[in-house]
């Protein structure tokens, strides 16, 4: 038995939106402790970690420990139907989610639950060396910029700056933000660090930085990075990134 009630179903919405872009099937561990997902994206370039808590919810109750494999992109199109106003539930069935959406009127939805595959996706234990935690705006900006001119992002790090470059033909963008710049809130690194990434995966991505004012990046040089969007007391939404390494 689960069954959840959101007044604000914003957080979820958006968490599970930036999942979407990478995956299609998750499988969502329930117990007294909120909702946990851990999963790979197909092409094994990009892990996500998602973990709710009972306190993101105007009520929760979950009477034993289960495991729901359930098709992202379709809870995600339901929930982008919820008016401003509206309390979402969830709540299992035997067999399918049944969403309610009550406000002015009341509106169900149930989608049905899948069959959970054997695999099991941990996270890996990496080992940074650089720090940074910056406005989710200025790291927005900055892809955007990078993907006029590439569709990679060179992220660099040392102790007096943060730097978002991309390099294309003829063109070039380069974001710096200084250790007294507002939108530059931590900076955590010994010397200097850079690596490259995906900016169509980065992309996918900050949709989730939504849920926060502010995220954090943990890199090393030519190693994968960690990406960590937290609504504190509610919930914790991380992307692990491999990175793009030049062979030429």
């Amino acid at each position: 038995m689960f069954r959840a009630t959101l007044q604000d179903v914003s957080l979820l919405r958006d968490s599970l939106d930036s999942i979407a872009s990478l995956i299609t099937e998750g499988s969502f561990a329930i117990d007294g402790e909120g909702i946990k997902l851990t999963a790979m994206d197909p092409a094994s370039v990009a892990m996500v970690s998602l973990r709710i808590l009972p306190t993101t919810f105007l009520d929760f109750s979950s009477q034993e420990n289960q495991v729901v494999t359930l098709n992202i992109p379709n809870i995600v199109e339901i929930l982008k139907r919820a008016r401003a106003n509206d309390q979402v539930t969830l709540e299992l069935t035997e067999n399918k989610l049944k969403i309610t959406m009550q406000g002015d009127f009341r509106r169900n939805f149930s989608v049905p639950i899948l069959e959970t595959p054997h695999s099991h996706h941990k996270i890996p234990e990496l080992d940074f060396k650089g720090r940074v935690v910056l406005s989710s705006n200025a790291m927005r900006d900055g892809i955007k910029d990078a993907a006029m001119v590439s569709d990679c992002v060179i992220l660099q790090a040392e102790p007096t700056k943060f730097s978002i470059k991309s390099f294309g033909d003829i063109s070039e963008t380069n974001m710096e933000l200084t250790k007294d710049a507002t939108s530059l809130i931590s900076l955590e690194v010994g010397s200097l660090i850079k690596a490259k990434y995906s900016i169509d995966y980065l992309d996918k991505m900050l949709k989730g930085s939504r849920v926060a004012d502010q995220i954090t990046l943990m890199f090393s040089t030519d190693y994968p990075m960690r990406i960590d969007c937290t609504a504190i007391d509610k919930l914790q939404l991380s992307f692990i990134l491999a990175p793009r390494v030049d062979t030429d």
